[in-house]
C-alpha cells in the first residue's frame, strides 16, 4: 500500500483490545490466516459492515428520494460552483453523507450559510477554517 493515492483513502484509528484478543490476532497472523494485524482488523470490519448491508440499502433508498437532498455513501466533494448554483436558484442543500464530505478550500462560511440547510456526516468532514464548525451547528432535517 505504498501508493500515495491509495493511502489517501484510509484514515488511521486507534483501538484498545483485551490482551487475550490481541494475542489471538497475533496467533492467527503467525499461523498464516492473515498477513498482518491490520489485514485481520480490516477484514473483520468489512465482514461486520457486510452483515449490516440491508441498513445501508435502506438508508440509500430513503435519503435518495428526499427532494433537495445531497446524499452520498463514499466521498462527497462539494465545490464552490455547486453551492453558487444553489444560491442562484434560491435553494438550500440537505447534506447527508456516510464516508467523507469535503468542501473545497475556496468555500467560505458565508456561502455555506446561504446554501446549506442541514448537514449530517458519518465519517470524515473537511473544509476551510470555520466551515465545518458552522456546519456542525446545523441540525439534520430529513
Amino acid at each position: 500500500m505504498s501508493d500515495k493515492k491509495t493511502e489517501k483513502n484510509y484514515e488511521k484509528i486507534t483501538i484498545n483490545l483485551p490482551a487475550v484478543d490481541f494475542g489471538k490476532i497475533d496467533y492467527l497472523v503467525d499461523q498464516g490466516f492473515y498477513n498482518t494485524r491490520t489485514e485481520f482488523i480490516r477484514t473483520s470490519i468489512k465482514q461486520e459492515i457486510e452483515k449490516n448491508s440491508f441498513t445501508f440499502e435502506t438508508i440509500t433508498k430513503e435519503k435518495s428520494s428526499v427532494p433537495g437532498s445531497f446524499f452520498a455513501i463514499g466521498v462527497a466533494n462539494i465545490n464552490r460552483n455547486t453551492l453558487e448554483k444553489h444560491l442562484q436558484a434560491g435553494t438550500k442543500m440537505k447534506i447527508f453523507t456516510i464516508g467523507a464530505c469535503r468542501f473545497a478550500r475556496d468555500i467560505d462560511v458565508d456561502l455555506v450559510k446561504e446554501t446549506v440547510e442541514s448537514f449530517r456526516v458519518f465519517g470524515i468532514k473537511k473544509g476551510a477554517p470555520g466551515v465545518i464548525d458552522f456546519l456542525e451547528t446545523l441540525k439534520y432535517i430529513p
